[in-house]
């Protein structure tokens, strides 16, 4: 009976080295990969996310209303601290310099790569109606 339960120890114990052998193989392997690719499509997604809250929550509406850039600042600083963002809304009349353009606070323009994403904005008000392009950029920190 002594060496039954013998036998079923030291088959115990090489099943449980076995196992850290080959979980050790898996997390070398695994540390060695690289997920750029994968980091490029959270950067588009994140991008494409911020725009669309912006326009959903109407930030964009009130930046153009109040002609201030300060709706879109509170925003854009209460995002992930890895993300960077920029917004540059324009004017129909004029597509070559912004109207409102605001930067994330602590963020500088030293970026591997930049993705935008376009919305267009309807603003009504009492006595017209105008139309304007924002422009919203963002890159890893």
């Amino acid at each position: 009976m002594r060496s039954r339960g013998f036998i079923i120890s030291a088959d115990a114990f090489l099943a449980i080295t076995l196992l850290a052998v080959l979980a050790s193989i898996a997390f070398f392997y695994l540390s060695t990969v690289s997920f750029t690719a994968w980091d490029n499509i959270d950067l588009i997604n994140a991008v494409r996310d911020e725009a669309i809250v912006l326009e959903k929550q109407q930030v964009f509406e009130n930046a153009i209303k109040q002609q201030s850039a300060d709706p879109l600042l509170s925003k854009l600083n209460s995002t992930p601290n890895a993300f960077c963002f920029e917004v540059s809304i324009f004017s129909e009349d004029n597509l070559d310099i912004p109207i409102i353009y605001v930067s994330k606070t602590g963020c500088t323009k030293n970026f591997s790569e930049l993705v935008v994403a376009n919305r267009t904005i309807v603003s009504n008000s009492d006595t017209s109606v105008g139309f304007y392009i924002a422009k919203v950029g963002g890159w890893y920190k």
